[in-house]
């Protein structure tokens, strides 16, 4: 049984999250060519070939790329630290969910400048306002993920990418209402909706949306 837990930890069926499909579309045209690096099982890029897209998916982990081919998409095994593709080989590149994952950020970063020409798309768990959760005796679910090696602040997020970059914006997104955790259902509904109106401030984020704009850096 435990084994069984380890392997849906480390192998597990994606599907591809649709605000993160929004965000690629908002950046990318059917002509450019796209890069999805640590693109796991490749949901990514298959849903954005249905889309009538042109998606590539590379990943570290060979079991990843074998199910990413299943797919249909175009895939390969690749270290993100070293890319082996020439210079500005594709239009966007994604980075999703990957930068947590990875010691050597920096050289991912340098590698995805180096081979990119529009723009770098990235998320990554946000670990802003942790004392307001502290306080609550709550916590951030990727505190608890075993492969996570970085925690990403917005202001932490902004000052590497400023170590490469020069054009850039971090975003905070996907807001935490927390006022409405643990209310019943028929209090739920109307808190969330002051929410949605901002009679309630919201000051915690789950996620950290960043852009990079690479035309006319080089």
């Amino acid at each position: 049984m435990l084994k069984e837990k380890i392997d849906a930890i480390r192998y597990p069926v994606r599907d591809a999250y649709p605000p993160f499909i929004e965000f690629v579309m908002k950046y990318t045209s059917k002509d450019d060519e796209i890069l999805d690096v640590g693109g796991d099982e490749g949901a990514y890029s298959a849903e954005l070939n249905k889309r009538g897209f042109s998606s590539t998916c590379i990943d570290i982990c060979r079991e990843y790329i074998i199910k990413s081919k299943n797919r249909g998409v175009n895939s390969y095994v690749m270290d993100a630290t070293s890319l082996s593709f020439p210079d500005k080989s594709f239009d966007i590149i994604l980075l999703f969910e990957t930068l947590e994952n990875i010691k050597d950020v920096d050289l991912v970063l340098r590698q995805a400048g180096r081979i990119g020409k529009k723009y770098i798309l990235i998320t990554v768990p946000n670990c802003s306002g942790f004392e307001e959760l502290k306080r609550l005796h709550l916590m951030y679910d990727h505190f608890l993920a075993i492969d996570h090696v970085n925690f990403f602040t917005k202001k932490n997020l902004e000052d590497l990418l400023s170590n490469n970059f020069k054009n850039f914006i971090v975003e905070e997104k996907e807001p935490l209402a927390l006022g409405a955790i643990g209310l019943p259902w028929f209090l739920r509904k109307p808190v969330l909706l002051l929410y949605r109106l901002k009679f309630i401030k919201i000051n915690l984020y789950y996620r950290l949306f960043a852009v990079i704009n690479l035309k006319g850096a080089q």
